[in-house]
């Protein structure tokens, strides 16, 4: 927990290196290039998403053989998935230009390349995972985290955007290598099979989820895709701050995720009973709830200083920002509830709801953008996206605990008291103050302060 913390402490303060370094136009193209990255998964066909699911299945069941045919199996699809990436890589000055006509195509390429490292660092960070050491995946975080800072942080201030690009390269490599390390030490070397049964299998388990995970990827990232498509790179730029600020906020669901989701493969492997899984499932995410909004109001008292006063040429995002950071509650508590249809093998369910979603997210950005609410009107039609996709999956997830129509509705609206208490809080401030997370004056301690006593004071009344 404190590593993935620090972690994400230490993002934050890349990504301001990077916004100061780079301006609006540039990070817009910083943002573009990331979004490749995080597709690149794709071509792995899920494999790794296989092995998370099946060693903790597997360990449950104590049967060590099946645990290594996992492993090595997923192993040699990694080898074959990253030989393929770094092949387009080499081809990308081919296609690039015509896919990418305003980024350099040695900038692409690099970042194809490093897809296929990161391959083999996801493997090594999720076996870590499957056998439910959070310790090492925190470290992990941490130094992926202090890496990205040194070398993207630190080259993209003195070369810019080709050395930000460098950057992500070299810090990848390093954290692969240290993965490598680290896992042989721990639990042996891992073997690499292309026998097909064992590639087949692995394909066969993981992809329907890693279908599911890309396109909910592909959810929470066409709004980058939907402006940079129709307003071009500088509001993706002004808008892909705010996205930063609200990775401040997905700390503590990830953290809560990734130690559930193996807990809870492994239970159902023990066929748990259905109070077992309620405890493990819901009780989290009520008390998740509550330290989300904390955590938003506290960001959102900070925003101003960051926008007005350390980096003013992204002030016009402001705006953008608050609501990303209001609207990603709902993003937050999806994944608990997206890792339980996982583990109870709904994952065509999810993939449907996440679908729908998506459909409505692309809709609701370009009607955004064509009425002209720019920015803004992208960001409300991407939170309530959030708040459709996370409505679905926590209805069917309840009703799979056994809930019924009466106690399952007013589950979910118990989870969202603390927005209302939260919405009410702002509200009555802004109110009878005004100018309230808008601009920082003499005042602004002494209202975040009440703000918070507010808050809390509300959230004393919800259900844990």
């Amino acid at each position: 927990m404190t590593g993935v913390v620090l972690s994400k402490g230490l993002s934050f303060v890349q990504a301001f290196a990077v916004a100061k370094a780079l301006g609006p136009a540039d990070f817009g193209v910083w943002v573009t290039l990331l979004l490749v990255a995080s597709y690149g998964p794709i071509l792995c066909l899920g494999t790794v998403e296989a092995m998370l699911k099946q060693v903790p299945f597997f360990r449950g069941r104590n049967d060590p053989d099946r645990v290594k045919e996992t492993e090595d199996g997923v192993m040699g699809s990694i080898v074959l998935s990253a030989v393929l990436v770094v092949a387009i890589g080499i081809a990308s000055p081919a296609f690039a230009p015509a896919v990418f006509p305003d980024i350099p195509v040695f900038l692409v390429a690099t970042i194809l390349v490093t897809i296929g490292i990161s391959y083999f660092s996801a493997y090594f960070y999720h076996r870590f995972a499957a056998y439910e050491n959070f310790r090492m995946t925190g470290f992990l975080d941490f130094f992926r985290a202090a890496a990205a800072l040194i070398w993207i942080g630190g080259l993209g201030w003195f070369r810019g955007l080709p050395g930000a690009i460098g950057g992500y390269f070299l810090h990848e490599l390093t954290t692969c290598v240290l993965s490598i390390v680290l896992n042989v030490r721990c639990y042996g070397k891992v073997g690499v099979s292309f026998r097909r049964v064992l590639l087949v299998s692995a394909v066969r388990i993981g992809f329907p989820i890693t279908i599911v995970w890309w396109i909910l990827i592909l959810q929470n990232s066409v709004d980058r895709v939907v402006l940079g498509g129709l307003l071009g790179p500088l509001a993706v730029g002004h808008y892909g701050l705010g996205i930063s600020i609200t990775a401040m906020l997905a700390v503590m669901p990830m953290v809560v995720g990734r130690v559930l989701y193996p807990k809870v493969n492994m239970q159902i492997g023990l066929k748990a009973d259905e109070g077992a899984l309620r405890r493990l499932v819901l009780t989290p995410t009520m008390v998740l709830g509550a330290l989300l909004a904390n955590m938003q109001l506290l960001i959102l008292a900070l925003m101003p200083i960051l926008y007005n006063e350390l980096l003013p040429k992204y002030r016009p995002g402001l705006l953008s920002a608050q609501i990303l950071i209001i609207g990603c509650f709902s993003a937050c508590l999806l994944r608990n509830g997206a890792n339980y249809l996982i583990a109870a093998n709904k994952e065509r369910l999810f993939l449907k709801y996440v679908f729908v979603s998506l459909v409505f997210n692309v809709v609701a950005d370009v009607v955004a953008v064509k009425c002209g609410w720019g920015i803004e009107g992208v960001a409300v039609g991407t939170s309530a996206a959030g708040f459709l996709l996370n409505v679905l999956v926590w209805r069917r997830a309840l009703r799979n605990l056994g809930f019924h129509r009466s106690a399952l509705w007013s589950q979910i609206a118990a989870w969202y008291l603390p927005q209302v208490f939260l919405g009410v809080t702002i509200a009555v401030i802004h109110v009878a103050f005004g100018g309230f997370l808008e601009n920082i004056g003499p005042s602004s301690i002494g209202l975040t302060a009440l703000a918070v006593f507010l808050l809390n004071a509300g959230l004393g009344w919800v259900p844990i």
